[in-house]
Order: C-alpha cells, then sequence, then structure tokens
C-alpha cells in the first residue's frame, strides 16, 4: 500500500508539470526579411569598412542573382559581383562596392 502511494505521489509531482504545460502563454514572433536589394546593399557597406573579401562575397553574388531574376534590368549585378571578389585592397574593394551600389539604386 504504501509503494502505490509513494509510486502515486511522484506521478503527481513529476507529471504535474506535463498537464500543466506551458503552450498556453505562447507568443508567435513574425520575421520580416528585408527584400534582397537591401540585404545587398547592407552587406556590401560591411564588405567595404572591411576591407576584405570572404565568404560574404558568395551570399552577395546569390542577391545578385535573385534580383536579376526579378528585375532582368540588373543583369550587371552579377558580374560586377564576381569582379568584386576579384577586388585587391581595401580602396579596390571600395571602389567596386561603390559601383554596385550605383547599380542597385540606377
Amino acid at each position: 500500500m504504501f509503494k502505490r502511494f509513494v509510486v502515486l505521489a511522484c506521478f503527481v509531482i513529476l507529471g504535474s508539470p506535463l498537464l500543466v504545460g506551458c503552450g498556453s502563454g505562447e507568443k508567435v514572433t513574425k520575421v520580416v526579411v528585408p527584400p534582397a536589394v537591401e540585404q545587398m546593399r547592407t552587406t556590401l557597406k560591411q564588405i567595404a569598412e572591411a576591407g576584405v573579401i570572404d565568404s560574404s562575397v558568395g551570399y552577395v553574388q546569390d542577391l545578385a542573382a535573385e534580383i536579376t531574376a526579378e528585375d532582368p534590368s540588373k543583369t550587371g549585378l552579377v558580374e560586377a559581383t564576381k569582379e568584386l571578389e576579384k577586388a585587391r585592397g581595401k580602396s579596390g574593394i571600395q571602389k567596386q562596392v561603390d559601383a554596385i551600389l550605383k547599380m542597385l539604386d540606377g
């Protein structure tokens, strides 16, 4: 009889959080992804500030392809991002970033 009481008490103590749960107060957070043009602009500015070509150039190239698919008039973006990958030195990188930013605005 005592064993049953202990088992039942353990179940009640350990199992009660499962019954109560924490789902009733859940909040839904909506994440708004900025447009590809804004993501590209932000990433390009970060590349220019760092003055270093790294893996973010691949991300910029992906964004350029996405933007070009949506707006065929911006076909030069893909080639410009390939040129950015070849740029050397902070001033060379800045020059290429500025050219790409002008293409985005135009």
